[in-house]
């Protein structure tokens, strides 16, 4: 029994790093179809513009609802509030929508968490 379990053990090790390069990662991107206001998991409320681009986390709700996530954070949409697409779609506008709005945001949490350690909120 114990040579049955090492078979299967070296087995499974010797298949494992072949089955591991051959996959290739999956990522969407969702870009909005309409300015919107969403709720952020870490409890912000923001005004996302018509646009906007954002990758896409999840599905939830038999894909009726759609996770987009915002640097360390996330949100959730509609589906059919967003286009989603794959990432060899994705332009150098979209990329930079993206990367503005993660810069504002840091830049926001930074102040104010900067207001909170100095007790100015």
């Amino acid at each position: 029994m114990k040579i049955f379990a090492l078979i299967l053990t070296a087995l499974a090790l010797a298949l494992a790093p072949a089955q591991a390069a051959d996959k290739k990662p999956f990522v969407l991107y969702g870009t909005l179809l309409e300015t919107l206001p969403v709720d952020l998991a870490d409890g912000a409320q923001w005004m996302m513009d018509k646009g906007d681009t954002f990758p896409v986390v999840m599905f939830k709700e038999q894909q009726t609802k759609v996770v987009l996530q915002l640097a360390g954070t996330s949100f959730i949409l509609d589906a059919k509030h967003v286009k989603v697409f794959e990432q060899k779609e994705l332009t150098a506008e979209a990329l930079a929508s993206y990367r503005r709005n993660v810069q504002t945001y840091i830049d926001t949490r930074s102040d104010q968490w900067k207001k909170r350690a100095t007790g100015k909120q």
